[in-house]
């Protein structure tokens, strides 16, 4: 084939096969795959908490962005306790309830795990389910760590404004399960 001179039949059989099979193939991935939170974190945590909503299983994050924008008008601090995927979040969830959780289940959960605060703060704060929890932040092994009830979380958000609230994570939980648990509930 000489330069400028016609494109060979095969050549063009060659590239449009290959479109055939490629346009699927990123239709289904771009599925499976959604940009969200594996982007970056949005210092907001009503933003976060809607992109986080967004993923196919995490059960919880949808059930925490109905909450907050069903109930908080303000700022929110949202503890999230999926450090390891969505998976494995749905999984303690079934292991707390004994089976897959129903929503009103997990919106009690929800309500147990957010707070209408800018941030977690030293004291006494009280969770949208109305329990007060004892709070401890700038633990001696890590500044930037809170503990809260069983559950040591740090920040995973970084707001601009005392009006984008706060996301934490959790880092660890001492003898029980990686969130707190709503009023009444015995598991």
């Amino acid at each position: 084939m000489s330069r400028g001179g016609p494109i060979s039949p095969s050549f063009m059989l060659g590239l449009l096969a290959g479109l055939i099979l490629a346009v699927p193939l990123l239709l289904v991935g771009g599925y499976f795959w959604q940009a969200g939170l594996d982007l970056g974190s949005p210092p907001s945590s009503r933003e976060w908490t809607r992109l986080c909503a967004k993923g196919h299983e995490d059960i919880y994050c949808k059930a925490a962005y109905q909450v907050v924008e069903r109930e908080v008008s303000g700022p929110v601090v949202l503890l999230y306790p999926g450090v390891t995927g969505d998976r494995d979040l749905t999984a303690s969830l079934i292991v707390w309830k004994g089976r897959y959780p129903n929503v009103k289940e997990l919106d009690a959960l929800v309500r147990a795990n957010l707070f209408a605060a800018s941030e977690l703060r030293t004291g006494e704060m009280r969770s949208l389910d109305g329990q007060v929890r004892r709070v401890t932040c700038g633990l001696p092994d890590q500044q930037a760590a809170c503990q809260v009830g069983h559950l040591r979380v740090i920040p995973s958000t970084v707001p601009r404004t005392p009006e984008d609230g706060a996301v934490y994570r959790l880092i660890s939980s001492s003898g029980g399960p990686e969130f707190l648990l709503p009023a009444g509930s015995s598991r």
